[in-house]
């Protein structure tokens, strides 16, 4: 007895060294993946003032309405010596601010304070490397405007192009180079900026040669999403792969931080600094003849944003997996966790919904019956099963629980941040982190300095659409409506349950969905509560040109794989929801084109060249202003590039009201959360009109249904009434009578 009393001792204490060791090595493993482990020098202290307390939401002109003030700053900017550091006219400058120069391999940033606040500068040795000793501070990222060459190395077959880097001296070459490109960095807005030009090897800093240049320009926006408070990482290798093409093409290409989507998605930020960097190059190059805006994802909805807010700044764009805006789609996003956790954890019927093609019948989004787990979906798995309890059924997945799972965490929650490490522990906990802050001046704020949140759930009678097609049963739609709850109030939101990811030591309550977040905290609930958006932020929203409301005056083809079946959070309808928008503005569709292709072939640069034709030809004189030519007009595309079907009518659809054209057919959209819920295909609604149930009864919204059965249960599941998707969204009221 005493010798299996001391082996199960000995077992135990075996299992206990085991899983202490996995639990250290996945800790590494993940602190590593998500770069926690890091060196550089972190944010200390903000200069007074960074807060900004009951700030009105904006309430001023439509930016398109304005007339932006008269530069104040000399450009070009003299060789080392900083550009403009207060931006223009986007407000006033936003702390904290992390630098991040080191990162894009550029230096370290000048020193502009002693007072600890921004990050340390450290003093360097005779190898130019950091030593321990701190010699000042830099709150403003500020850097030495500089000249660099970058050889491009001989191309190998099916490999991305590769670029040799020189600074500040044109490298000793034997031969002219296949593709010498001469670059510009420095800071602009505080923002790294980045001018390139093919050229040859007669280039130098004073005199650059301009013989390879086309008199062209691209402005590279660039995507992904991102909250502010960080200057961004300028990533030479990556621009000059991605725009290998059109240097090729001897196109100049004009890039900015302060223009990437992964770094902030402040609107006015974003073109104040386009409109500079331009500036920049005329005053240095000469002004392009015209320039062409290209950019993937939010780099394709800036180009929709600038289009609509500052006519002019960009002649033509090439809007990649573009969204029309970035505010509209986090709204039916921050949906996504809440029909998640219903789904994986509330509802009664589990099994129905383990289906994800039910699921998308809810959330509106794409699905697939391939099941593939990701790095969450392990871990919250193995969290489960150490908590005695199991992980839901998984079987296939959703374009929520596949692509937007961590954003609302990211969008609304104001003390998530993902770059803690490299904040101050006193400047996490300060600072409020979350899209709503990175645009207090548009959304406003409350009395401790939040922003304000603009959108809300309120009304909104999700699966709408699948209960009036007999898809789900009243008892299903009721029990989703009365269970789903909504995001709380930015004052009661805590920290993520992401683990390290989130500064949590507990991985015991790791946890995706944010429930403890949510109105009902994780609980199934009679009637989960929802908080109703801010009235005022969301007129903020609209009248700052935030929301594309469809205004358009150059073209612009909206290119993008299909990849709705895989699924891909760059969804098909996007395109469509921005042209409905640009018909609900101006009556009809004369500069915006949708190229869809088979997801195995990107016809980014086949749109590119239809572009520089389009706006060739507009020059020459040889096209009508508002017409769209044959080589742009609306397609599909096949697996090799070929043109399946194009035309006027192709991508018709239940979208605007017509029979499926040719590509419809071809490439079927999805909906958004809000859209099976009875919006219609422009999408752009933050907070809704709403009217009674009663009157929701007798104006048909329920048709073909009898809901009389149900009326009671509809009062006390929607007590504040349903959202009348027929009236425009409350904050865009005044718009429609300011015009």
């Amino acid at each position: 007895m005493q010798i299996i009393l001391r082996w199960a001792i000995v077992t135990v204490f075996i299992l206990i060294a085991i899983a202490g060791a996995g639990y250290y090595w996945l800790q590494d493993y993940v602190s590593d993946a998500i770069g926690l482990n890091t060196d550089l020098p972190p944010v200390i202290a903000v200069p007074p003032g960074a807060q900004r307390l009951n700030h009105p939401a904006y309430a001023g002109p439509f930016p398109w309405q304005q007339t932006r003030p008269s530069e104040v700053y000399a450009f070009p900017i003299p060789w080392g010596e900083s550009g403009p550091a207060m931006p223009l006219f986007a407000g006033p400058k936003q702390y904290p601010f992390l630098c991040q120069t080191l990162e894009s391999e550029l230096g370290q940033p000048n020193i502009d304070n002693h007072d600890r606040y921004g990050v340390p500068v450290y003093a360097e040795g005779s190898n130019q490397q950091r030593t321990d000793q701190i010699i000042g501070y830099s709150k403003d990222c500020q850097l030495p405007t500089r000249l660099h060459y970058f050889v491009r190395k001989p191309l190998v077959p099916n490999k991305k192009p590769k670029f040799e880097r020189h600074d500040d001296l044109m490298p000793p070459l034997a031969a002219e180079p296949d593709l010498l490109v001469r670059v510009e960095s420095g800071t602009i807005n505080r923002f790294v900026y980045v001018l390139m030009i093919p050229t040859t090897r007669n280039d130098s800093r004073d005199n650059p040669d301009m013989s390879r240049w086309n008199g062209k320009a691209v402005y590279h926006f660039k995507g992904a999403v991102g909250i502010g408070f960080q200057q961004g990482q300028a990533r030479f290798q990556r621009l000059l792969r991605d725009m290998n093409t059109a240097l090729e093409q001897g196109f100049a290409v004009l890039y900015s931080t302060g223009t990437e989507t992964d770094f902030h998605y402040n609107a006015w930020l974003q073109e104040d600094t386009a409109l500079r960097v331009k500036r920049q190059f005329s005053s240095r190059y000469g002004i392009p003849e015209y320039t062409i805006g290209f950019g993937d994802s939010g780099g394709g909805l800036q180009q929709y944003l600038m289009a609509q807010n500052h006519p002019g700044l960009i002649d033509g764009g090439v809007a990649i997996i573009a969204y029309p805006d970035m505010i509209t789609q986090v709204t039916y996003g921050l949906d996504c966790e809440l029909l998640e956790y219903y789904f994986d954890h509330l509802a009664p019927d589990k099994a129905f919904w383990q289906d994800p093609e039910h699921r998308s019948w809810i959330e509106g989004l794409s699905f697939t019956r391939e099941t593939h787990t990701n790095e969450i979906d392990d871990i919250y798995t193995l969290t489960r099963y150490l908590n005695l309890s199991k992980p839901p059924k998984r079987q296939g997945g959703t374009e929520c629980n596949r692509n937007w799972r961590g954003i609302s965490a990211n969008a609304n929650n104001p003390r998530f941040s993902t770059h803690y490490p490299r904040y101050s522990e006193a400047v996490n906990q300060e600072n409020f982190w979350n899209h709503w802050q990175d645009n207090r001046d548009f959304y406003g704020t409350d009395a401790e300095g939040r922003g304000q949140v603009p959108s809300s759930n309120v009304g909104v009678q999700y699966g709408l659409n699948a209960w009036k097609s007999g898809r789900i049963s009243a008892e299903q739609f009721l029990d989703i409506n009365q269970k789903v709850g909504s995001w709380k109030a930015q004052q009661q939101m805590q920290q993520e349950r992401l683990w390290l990811a989130s500064n949590d030591t507990n991985l015991l309550r790791f946890s995706p969905y944010g429930e403890h977040n949510m109105t009902h905290q994780g609980e199934r609930l009679d009637y989960a509560p929802r908080l109703q958006g801010s009235l005022s932020a969301s007129k903020g929203a609209w009248r700052s040109g935030n929301v594309y409301q469809g205004h358009i005056g150059i073209p612009i083809i909206d290119v993008r794989p299909y990849q709705d079946h895989k699924p891909d959070m760059h969804h098909s309808w996007s395109a469509v929801s921005t042209r409905t928008r640009i018909l609900k503005q101006q009556g009809e569709n004369s500069y915006q084109t949708i190229w869809m292709s088979d997801s195995r072939y990107r016809a980014r640069w086949d749109a590119f060249q239809a572009m520089v034709q389009w706006l060739d030809d507009k020059a020459r004189g040889v096209l009508e202003e508002q017409h769209i030519p044959d080589y742009a007009e609306d397609r599909c595309i096949d697996h090799t590039g070929a043109v399946m079907h194009q035309g006027d009518t192709v991508w018709n659809g239940d979208w605007n009201r017509q029979p499926a054209g040719a590509c419809t057919q071809a490439m079927p959209f999805f909906q958004s959360s809000r859209q099976v819920a009875g919006e219609d295909a422009a999408a752009d609604h933050l907070l809704c009109q709403l009217m009674s149930v009663d009157q929701a009864i007798h104006s048909g919204v329920y048709a073909p249904l009898d809901v009389t059965p149900h009326k009671k249960a509809l009062l006390k599941t929607f007590p504040d009434g349903v959202c009348d998707y027929r009236q425009p969204d409350p904050g865009d009221l005044q718009s429609n009578t300011v015009e």
